[in-house]
């Protein structure tokens, strides 16, 4: 009964936070429902670009296009390269994406789209009629088959930029959706499950097909031809749900303006120690994917099972993953990401290993690849919510949201993977799969029938060490990764208190913000001089049994608050220490010469100055700390000398006007809306069929999306500007932002002196909309018992009859 009840409780908390979030989450059901449902749509897109990027191990490019290992490589080598130019654009786009729309949002459909379209491209081109149309041979292998590589390489290279683009603007949406990483996580549970129906679908779909049209091979292209399309559409009509519901939520001041120059993010994200960690144990475990085609392998040219039982192996191990999902949340709750990030890396690690017991049975290494996917579905949680966490760290350390730039240096460290991505094609130059080995396709020489018989199960033991390997590689990063969830939450809260003052600052100040923010900062200063209390078991050998676990529980919180609170004082008391004290004096000399003072930088004066700061001693921590500051200030004088001499004149040189940009945007966003205003009259002029006014409503949308086209490009204009005063004047700007957040620090009693007032107006607010749910509630209700006592009524009218 008891569980009867709770799930009824669940089910209408659905319906009352439908639309509103519960208390402490950001949230609503809506957004959670769209972002994971959707995420079926963005799974379909993301698969297809995933199985199509080449790679060492890609399936599709190797065995149903028929582009040898070694060409493969290179291609892999010539994008990864090419990437990181293109990377750097995209990481650009998203670090000063300024709109309504957000960061990630806007790309959801500008990249989905044309991600889908190269998609299809590149399965339905026609490959083999290129042999007949342009006959002869060229270097050695016929004009044919160098345009399948021509256009191999075109396709993947597009996808290297839209689909990498789309995957980044859909997976990392979360980041931005709540800064609560508990949250984060259960969401990213939620969404897994749901989007896992993808690929699954097309695990269980492929095979069949291959079954039906290509005699169980899934390496014949007529398999993609067929489904692909499907795929693609299903994808895009689920991944506008995703954007039309869902809305970015980032921790910052509310005229917080975001210009992020490319070199400056660049140099930021380099110094994040908690990013480079996560990207190591991804470079670090290259060959664990050594693997993953095993199964497909086993059955094409193993001829072990039929497409029917393939499905079904691929359904089961699907199964795992769920599992694996639905726990994750209370894993990371209860043992802390890092812990759960190596055990079940370490997992995966022996169910690698433990195919090696019996390779050649299909149904065994179906029982390894399952229980391995088991433990690896619980990264697929805990992985995107470390992400998160380390942008939330950077925002803290660099004062800004950097998000696309670890796309960008991430990149940048894969050109470590070309040289140890080139391990595995020479182990299948070994093996004798290579271009021109007396196959039509070079993977033809594993088959059993056809091939060389053994060769296969030579093959693939070789496949298995090496993925352990890379496995074991993995993980070792995560032993030195220490930003856990008590840091995170100190890093959550001195980001709402530095909004706090931001906004204060530009008179902006809001009701709940206000109050949530001084709440904190009241309950650091009862706290941060309390002691810690024990939490050894022992010590509450009064309670027993659930009573027990509480209390241990809550003396660990306790404890947490203290360390959490104390970091939240450290951050109200910076100014009183040494070096923001030298800081401040720096800045305010900096400050004070305006502008003009960085147009007279003398650069040879400016580089003795700085070989004399690197000459100052540097062995205690406060030592080290000046000179990395002095430091940075005359570096930055020579980048900003270097962009007023390029970007501007002496006359030119002055700080653009921002409220000219905010009427840009404005005029975006009403005319947009203008737009969507005429298509819903347009709809009914054309019921009404009233041509005159269906003439002049199509007029009218085709003034306001040339009006919305107008507004983006005086955007970009003046965004230009913005970016170009940004460079030349970082010194300066930086000055007064410290300057500024100093002067506004010194205000907290002032701004604690609103909280009272401010705070009745958020708990009527909250009321307001309390009882407006109630009442929704109420009509929901009423609705219901209306609906039942009509369908009684009928009942009993068919009785009676």
């Amino acid at each position: 009964m008891g569980k009867v009840q709770g799930l009824k409780e669940k089910i209408s908390n659905v319906k009352t936070y439908w639309r509103t979030p519960m208390p402490r989450r950001y949230m609503t059901f809506k957004e959670i429902a769209a972002y994971s449902f959707g995420g079926i749509g963005a799974y379909f897109i993301i698969q297809l670009g995933s199985t199509l990027i080449v790679s060492t191990t890609n399936i599709i490019v190797s065995n149903a296009i028929g582009v040898g290992p070694k060409h493969s490589y290179i291609i892999y080598l010539l994008a990864t390269i090419l990437n990181i130019p293109m990377t750097g654009i995209r990481a650009n786009m998203i670090d000063n994406t300024r709109g309504k729309g957000g960061k990630y949002r806007p790309y959801l459909l500008s990249m989905g789209i044309p991600t889908a379209l190269i998609a299809l491209v590149y399965v339905w081109f026609p490959y083999s009629y290129m042999y007949k149309l342009f006959p002869g041979t060229v270097l050695g292998y016929e004009k044919g088959y160098w345009i399948k590589v021509a256009v191999v390489f075109i396709c993947n290279l597009a996808l290297h930029f839209f689909f990498n683009f789309f995957r980044d603007a859909y997976e990392n949406l979360i980041h931005v959706l709540s800064p609560n990483t508990q949250e984060r996580t259960d969401v990213l549970a939620v969404k897994a499950v749901v989007y896992s129906l993808a690929p699954s679908i097309m695990n269980i779909a492929n095979p069949i097909i291959a079954q039906i049209f290509a005699d169980n091979n899934q390496t014949n292209l007529i398999v993609y031809r067929i489904t692909y399309p499907i795929y693609a559409v299903i994808g895009i009509g689920l991944t506008i749900v995703v954007w039309a519901n869902t809305k970015e939520k980032i921790v910052q001041a509310k005229t917080h303006t975001v210009q992020v120059r490319f070199m400056d993010a660049l140099r930021e994200v380099a110094k994040n120690k908690y990013f480079w960690i996560i990207a190591l144990a991804g470079w670090l475990g290259f060959l664990e994917l050594a693997y993953g085609n095993i199964l497909l392998y086993s059955q094409s040219y193993g001829h072990t099972v039929d497409g029917a039982r393939y499905a079904f192996a691929w359904t089961i191990i699907g199964n795992a993953s769920l599992w694996g999902m639905l726990f994750a949340p209370f894993f990371v709750k209860r043992f802390g990401k890092k812990r759960v990030l190596i055990t079940v890396n370490l997992m995966n690690v022996v169910c690698i290993l433990m195919m090696l017991v019996n390779f050649r049975s299909f149904w065994w290494l179906v029982i390894c690849i399952w229980i391995n996917y088991l433990f690896g579905s619980v990264e697929q949680i805990t992985t995107p919510a470390i992400q998160a966490d380390i942008r939330d760290y950077q925002q803290y350390k660099s004062g800004e949201r950097i998000d696309g730039m670890f796309a960008a240096v991430a990149t940048i460290g894969n050109i470590v993977t070309l040289a140890t991505s080139a391990v595995l094609p020479a182990v299948q130059e070994k093996f004798g799969i290579y271009e021109g080995n007396g196959y039509e396709k070079a993977f033809d020489i594993l088959d059993t029938k056809t091939g060389q018989p053994d060769l296969l199960y030579r093959f693939m033991p070789a496949l298995i060490i090496m993925a352990g390997i890379g496995a074991f590689l993995n993980v070792v990063p995560y032993f030195f990764y220490d930003f856990n969830e008590k840091k995170q939450k100190s890093v959550i809260r001195v980001l709402k208190v530095r909004a706090l003052f931001e906004d204060y600052g530009n008179g902006m100040l809001d009701d709940g913000k206000l109050v949530e923010a001084i709440d904190i900062i009241k309950n650091a200063e009862e706290m941060h001089t309390k002691q810690p209390v024990s939490t050894a078991k022992q010590d509450f050998s009064d309670l027993k049994g659930r009573e027990k676990r509480k209390a241990v529980k809550q003396a660990k919180e306790y404890n947490e608050e203290i360390d959490i609170s104390k970091f939240v004082m450290d951050e109200l008391n910076k100014f009183d220490t040494d070096l923001m004290k030298k800081e401040v004096k720096v800045y305010s000399d900096i400050y004070s010469g305006g502008l003009e003072k960085l147009k007279n930088i003398n650069l040879e004066k400016t580089t003795e100055e700085l070989k004399r700061i690197k000459s100052m001693p540097y062995e205690t921590k406060e030592q080290k700390d000046t000179v990395k500051f002095l430091k940075a200030v005359e570096k930055r004088k020579l980048s900003c000398a270097k962009a007023i001499k390029k970007y501007f004149t002496e006359e030119d040189f002055k700080e653009p006007d921002y409220s000219l940009l905010e009427k840009y945007f404005d005029d975006e966003d009403s005319s947009a809306l203008k737009v969507k205003t005429l298509y819903a009259e347009l709809k009914e002029a054309k019921k009404a069929h009233d041509t005159g006014k269906v003439v002049e409503i199509k007029k009218g949308i085709a003034d306001s999306k040339a009006a919305v086209k107008q507004a983006q490009a005086n955007q970009k204009v003046e965004m230009d500007k913005h970016a170009y005063f940004g460079r030349a004047a970082k010194l300066y700007v930086d000055a007064r932002r410290t300057l500024e957040q100093y002067e506004n620090y010194k205000h907290l009693d002032e701004i604690s002196a609103l909280y009272d007032e401010a705070k009745l107006r958020y708990e009527a607010k909250l009321q307001a909309e309390a009882d407006e749910l109630l009442k929704i509630k109420a009509e929901e209700k009423a609705m219901t018992e209306k609906l039942k006592a009509e369908k009684a009524e009928k009942k009993l009218r068919k009785k009676e009859k």
